[in-house]
């Protein structure tokens, strides 16, 4: 079999069943590890499909946006690695901390993961957060109010000021796209003052980041990826990615699911 023939039998297993091993390349096609990695190196760098540890996925789509009234309590299923990416984030949480949750999924995710008996301080602008957080004794919850969104969320002129006057230890982010070309962003220009005054309110800011926000641009520019301290990932994130944020000197978890 000719490399164009391997190559295009390689994106044609990835399309019908979403993944493919280097080890199911090595058997498959009876060659090297290294001319598998090859393959997906080349295939990757033409869009056609995303690298993960040990093999590939499909590609992803060009961008995300969310509908209008989307909120992470309306959904039927949980998306596993979302909710991975969330227990680690609160592992790094400690007594006393003064905390902002993003008012993401992977934010509600953890606020109803926090232990009960932890101590501490957590910051929302989310109305669902909010709710989630409101039987935990243990934690005090300051809400950043505003003019509400469809979504529940707050993110105005009154919200910012808010969150501008508050010393914040560890601000848990995570915006609609993630990529080393164009940072983070969004895809409601009204988020981005807010997300700049968290980040510049936090003494330590952790960027959570699922697989599939990870390579791709919203409208908004909202920071540089080296604007985060840490980041949190998933295993199904590239090894591009990986690579090149570690050389950027980026500490990053990736955590299995």
């Amino acid at each position: 079999m000719f490399m164009e023939e391997r190559q295009k039998d390689i994106i044609k297993r990835v399309n019908d069943t979403g993944r493919i091993l280097v080890s199911d390349i090595q058997s498959l096609y009876h060659v090297s590890a290294d001319c598998a990695r090859r393959d997906l190196r080349y295939l990757e760098g033409k869009g056609l499909l995303q690298r993960t540890h040990g093999g590939a996925i499909a590609a992803p789509p060009k961008g995300i946006y969310p509908e209008k009234n989307y909120n992470p309590k309306d959904l039927p299923d949980a998306k596993k690695e979302y909710v991975a990416v969330a227990k680690k984030a609160v592992e790094s949480i400690e007594k006393q901390d003064v905390i902002y949750l993003t008012s993401s999924s992977v934010g509600y995710y953890m606020a109803l993961h926090l232990p009960e008996n932890l101590e501490i301080t957590v910051l929302t602008n989310s109305v669902t957060i909010a709710d989630a957080l409101r039987k935990k004794e243990s934690v005090s919850v300051i809400f950043l109010g505003g003019e509400m969104s469809h979504r529940g969320h707050c993110h105005d002129f009154y919200t910012v000021q808010m969150v501008k006057s508050i010393r914040i230890d560890k601000a848990f982010l995570s915006h609609t796209a993630l990529s080393f070309e164009f940072g983070a962003s969004i895809h409601n220009s009204a988020d981005v003052e807010f997300g700049k005054a968290v980040m510049e309110s936090s003494t330590v800011n952790i960027g959570l980041y699922p697989s599939d926000k990870i390579g791709k641009n919203s409208i908004h520019f909202v920071c540089k990826i080296t604007d985060y301290d840490q980041l949190i990932t998933d295993s199904q994130v590239s090894e591009d990615f990986l690579t090149q944020t570690r050389e950027l000197g980026i500490p990053v978890t990736v955590v299995d699911f």
